[in-house]
């Protein structure tokens, strides 16, 4: 068989694209191997959101030039946003490459690779196909957790992203082929899904007859075998009060919300375009844990945007300290190539985002760490999903609120296993417990 070595940058998403090429270029007698120099084709996944993440595929794409050079009969492929965003630039950067595809493309990889050998030069697929929905996986990927997307694509058009030229327009799979997806998943042992999208609440609205993801979230519940259910990334301005209901009514569905929030300034936000205020998300937060008092929130936080002033960011912090967040992601605004902040006045210096960018984690490390430690003391039910990273002897999980828990099974659980365990101790990047008798208490805190 031909070997076959996969890179992936960014989101889950891309992920789950990467594991689908796996799965059809394993139809296509590709085995997938660990190691570079063992490959016949190497196929990196791209990241457009930030140009630091540019900046490591066009060092890898040296990198891999160098390795040709050893195997003139390498294959080098690149796809995902970077993909759809540069096209021919790439190539002229990297001539080493052989093929550049786009999202829409992955269905015909195999194709593509066997076009890019038999006629000997670069080959180019980024126009937009339909919308395809490809379950293929290589034989080995997780099957305890899985990703599922519903909807690929988004309409949002906010100031500094490139997601709606990389992904396309908003297209949502229909119901019966997502549940058949995760049917089959279960069967290969599967127990948790997070549904994707890159505005995944609002999904169904383009499909006859339209549907929302509340109902996709009640029919995903009815699948026997599964046990939970989560789902990223939403945008605040597609939350409706059928979803909040959900949230609270449907069992399988997992206390865990990431809910970006990108900036706690109203002028910050509308030159964002991202269509709610402070004051909405805040009352957005409060509905939901009025709804489901254990949510557990994550969010996107953008230091340095356009315009962005002392006063500004210091509502950011304030909202953090408001919200008392899970977790956090935290990124300095990076101009992506034809969008609009890109042109914008009142560029911030970099200097400034790297300053603001210390004082927001270290709000942040503060408040999410307050929040770790208020879990010390529950028992919470967790999903054996394999050994701990520190020690062979221990069994390691998740929370349904998506906190690492390391414990010792005691020969009692195995992986795979939904048990109860009683956190002892609150580490920075993780939980240690021991395993409980009962559930004394079931939910993640939240308050």
């Amino acid at each position: 068989m031909a070997k076959l070595h996969l890179i992936t940058y960014g989101c889950q998403m891309n992920e789950y694209d990467s594991e689908r090429v796996a799965g059809l270029l394993r139809a296509q007698r590709y085995e997938l191997v660990a190691d570079e120099r063992d490959a016949d084709l190497i196929i990196v996944n791209t990241c457009a959101i930030r140009e630091k993440a540019e900046d490591k595929v066009f060092s890898k794409l040296g990198e891999l030039r160098l390795l040709k050079t050893l195997n003139p009969e390498l294959v080098i492929g690149v796809m995902g946003c970077m993909a759809q965003l540069h096209q021919e630039a790439i190539q002229r950067r990297a001539p080493g490459v052989d093929l550049v595809f786009g999202s829409p493309a992955i269905a015909r990889v195999g194709d593509l690779v066997d076009r890019a050998r038999r006629e000997r030069r670069p080959v180019l697929e980024t126009g937009e196909g339909p919308l395809v929905k490809i379950t293929a996986r290589p034989p080995g990927s997780s099957r305890l957790r899985a990703f599922v997307t519903v909807m690929e694509g988004c309409e949002k058009h906010c100031t500094f992203c490139v997601v709606p030229r990389t992904r396309g327009r908003e297209r949502s799979h229909a119901p019966e082929t997502i549940l058949a997806e995760i049917r089959s998943l279960v069967g290969e042992g599967c127990r948790e899904v997070t549904l994707l999208g890159q505005t995944v609440n609002a999904y169904g609205r383009d499909l006859t007859p339209p549907t929302d993801l509340a109902e996709l979230f009640a029919r995903v519940n009815d699948v026997a075998g599964l046990e939970r259910i989560r789902f990223t990334t939403s945008n605040p301005y597609n939350l409706t009060p059928r979803l909040i209901a959900a949230l609270r009514d449907v069992p399988k569905v997992c206390e865990w919300f990431h809910l970006p929030l990108q900036s706690g300034s109203d002028a910050v936000l509308e030159r964002m375009n991202r269509g709610y205020t402070r004051a909405r998300y805040l009352e957005l937060v409060d509905t939901i844990r009025d709804a489901v008092p254990d949510m557990a929130f994550s969010t996107d936080l953008i230091v340095g945007f356009p315009g962005e002033t002392e006063a500004d960011f210091a509502r950011t912090l304030d909202v953090v300290e408001q919200v008392r967040y899970d977790n956090v992601f935290v990124f300095r605004y990076s101009r992506r190539p034809g969008t609009p902040a890109a042109d914008m006045a009142d560029q911030v210096p970099d200097e400034v985002k790297a300053s603001r960018n210390t004082r927001l984690l270290e709000v942040v490390n503060r408040v999410t760490a307050e929040r770790h430690r208020r879990l010390a003391g529950r028992t919470l039910e967790v999903l054996v999903d394999g050994t701990s990273r520190k020690s062979a002897g221990e069994l390691s999980g998740r929370t349904r609120c998506n906190r690492v828990v390391n414990f010792d099974g005691q020969g009692r659980v195995a992986v795979g296993d939904l048990t109860w365990v009683r956190v002892t101790e609150a580490l920075p990047h993780s939980l240690r417990g021991e395993l409980a008798r009962r559930a004394e208490e079931a939910a993640c805190l939240s308050k």
